[in-house]
């Protein structure tokens, strides 16, 4: 939700639509009359089959004290895998598979990508709805427990093989819950070349600052302490 769907293109261009505060974009806002509010980071991978898009979703934050800020609520990296039409032209985003991301689960990525694989298993029960949107709950009989899949491997010449799909006692291609169509839409897989991949490691190390909001309130911080400094006073430990 929110975030911009990318042209249909080829596979040898991949999109990316990240919002900087160059001078160069400064001048282009200024001339709207304005500067813009909202960003949309996001990175798409287009495969013959799939595309695979990896966006981020910021934390919450919430007052601390009178003057303070704190984090009430996390952020993470979401990846999205949208299957092809059925005619083959452009891809149905609105079938589109969420994974989302914890910070910790970055950093295992970052840890263990390209060299080992990685399995991610995302347990989906009654009344804690899918573990990347707000849908709502899913309910699942006893002894009937689904579970979204994410399944990274090492592929030839240097290639990693993204892979989601649904799993129930360790069968995989079930139905996504409230799937209402014929034929599921998982399993989906994207293969990534080596440089995609960087670009994708380039955007995990330096998005979990963010999503931790480490970056944004130690800033606060340091300009508070500056000001306290500047104005005669002083950290006390």
């Amino acid at each position: 939700a929110g975030s911009r769907r990318p042209q249909d293109v080829s596979r040898p261009s991949s999109i990316t639509s990240i919002g900087n505060n160059t001078k160069i974009h400064n001048r282009s806002f200024s001339s709207m009359g304005m500067m813009p509010r909202r960003g949309f980071p996001q990175y798409t991978i287009f495969g013959p089959d799939s595309a695979l898009s990896i966006r981020a979703v910021l934390p919450q934050f919430r007052r601390a004290g009178t003057d303070g800020v704190s984090v009430e609520r996390r952020g993470k990296l979401v990846f999205e895998f949208v299957p092809r039409n059925a005619s083959g032209a452009g891809f149905a985003w609105s079938e589109k598979t969420l994974f989302s991301l914890s910070v910790e689960e970055v950093g295992l990525l970052l840890s263990q990508l390209p060299g080992n694989g990685v399995e991610l298993s995302h347990s989906m029960n009654y009344g804690v709805g899918s573990d990347d949107d707000s849908s709502g709950g899913v309910m699942q009989q006893s002894g009937d427990l689904l579970e979204k899949v994410l399944t990274i491997e090492p592929g030839d010449g240097a290639t990693l093989n993204f892979k989601i799909d649904y799993m129930k006692n360790g069968v995989g291609g079930q139905s996504p819950p409230q799937f209402d169509h014929a034929i599921p839409t998982t399993p989906l897989e994207v293969t990534l070349q080596a440089g995609e991949f960087e670009v994708i490691k380039s955007i995990f190390q330096t998005s979990i600052p963010y999503i931790l909001g480490w970056n944004t309130t130690m800033d606060i911080a340091s300009a508070a302490a500056m000001s306290k400094g500047m104005s005669g006073g002083g950290n006390h430990y």
